[in-house]
């Protein structure tokens, strides 16, 4: 039933905010991680956390907002948008936290990686 109020139409717009949305996610994320040394979410060192929380949120908006074709003709309204964004939260968030881990495995010394139980 509810998602027969969802319509998202026949081009690419849903796609193309998706991924704007994502983008900007990932980057606020790197944003609050830096701030407030959040280890779980933080991909960089503070500082580059910062111009990459910059870099991707202005990105995003200029990338969406110069290629999306259709963003002046009726498409997706409210509740596409909203589910959408809600969507990429979900998926940015475990994302941020596997790229942190990642990360802080790649930084951590070779002998505290050899004294880690395995498992």
């Amino acid at each position: 039933m509810f998602f027969d109020l969802l319509h998202l139409g026949d081009g690419q717009q849903a796609a193309h905010y998706f991924a704007f949305c994502f983008a900007a996610i990932l980057g606020v994320l790197q944003g609050v991680a830096a701030r407030y040394m959040r280890r779980d979410l933080l991909w960089f060192a503070p500082r580059i956390a910062y111009a990459f929380c910059a870099l991707a949120v202005s990105g995003s908006f200029v990338w969406f907002f110069v290629t999306d074709a259709e963003i002046f003709i009726p498409g997706l309204a409210g509740g596409e948008l909203f589910t959408i964004f809600v969507a990429a939260f979900g998926i940015a968030v475990p994302f941020t936290r596997g790229i942190a881990w990642v990360a802080a495995r790649l930084r951590a010394p070779a002998r505290i990686r050899e004294k880690e139980p395995a498992g």
